[in-house]
């Protein structure tokens, strides 16, 4: 084979060789595919079955990932991140003019992300809660720092984007109305709770939301 023909060999193989996936890309699949396992094995997840879901070897995931536990608590980390739940709560409000409409769109989006957070949490809760960190620092008992930053945020966003729009049309303050539309939420969807009772629908927490639960109520507090 000439030298010409051999150049041109190794610009074809140069030309179709795969090009190496970003580490960033590569971080995000295995984060993606292992909330995926959580969600559907819970604890029963392995890393054989992450790096095959994943698309990677196993030894792969821990050149990423310091161990399970840092894996795990970038998947809750991921889960909960309060960017991109604004991000997604602005863009199912935008456009809707009447409270009902954001409510119902903003109920829609908070029953699945719930469902899916509160799985994953249930999955990796020894991970991020009980367990040392990478250092081994204990933390006090108690809900992770991401999770109690994510809880603020969804209250921040529900009062900004869904209530302070309709303020005057509200008997509450738009950051009550926010917690009470989140602990109807929240609450209603909880994994085990409606094994033999159908969850509330949308329309239930809106009418529940915006007309309460008896047919006529006055509330009257003694003044001094």
């Amino acid at each position: 084979m000439s030298t010409h023909s051999l150049t041109l060999v190794h610009v074809d193989e140069r030309r179709t060789r795969a090009k190496p996936i970003p580490a960033a890309d590569r971080r995000a699949a295995i984060i993606a595919a292992t909330e995926t396992l959580l969600i559907e094995h819970g604890t029963a997840t392995t890393t054989r079955l992450i790096a095959e879901a994943a698309g990677v070897a196993e030894g792969t995931i821990f050149r990423h990932f310091r161990d399970k536990r840092e894996l795990y608590r970038a998947v809750a980390e991921n889960v909960f991140d309060p960017t991109r739940g604004g991000q997604s709560m602005a863009e199912v409000v935008e456009g809707k003019a009447d409270i009902e409409d954001k409510l119902r769109a903003v109920i829609d989006l908070l029953a699945a992300t719930s469902q899916r957070g509160l799985l994953v949490m249930m999955a990796v809760r020894s991970a991020v809660t009980e367990e040392p960190d990478p250092e081994g620092v204990r933390h006090p008992p108690g809900p992770p720092k991401f999770l109690i930053e994510a809880n603020k945020a969804l209250i921040d966003n529900l009062t900004r984007l869904v209530f302070e729009p309709h303020v005057n049309e509200l008997r509450l303050p738009p950051r009550k109305a926010a917690l009470v539309l989140r602990s109807l939420t929240i609450g209603a969807w909880l994994p085990g709770l409606n094994r033999t009772n159908q969850p509330l629908s949308s329309e239930d927490v809106i009418d529940v939301l915006l007309g309460g639960i008896l047919i006529e109520h006055s509330l009257t507090r003694e003044t001094s």
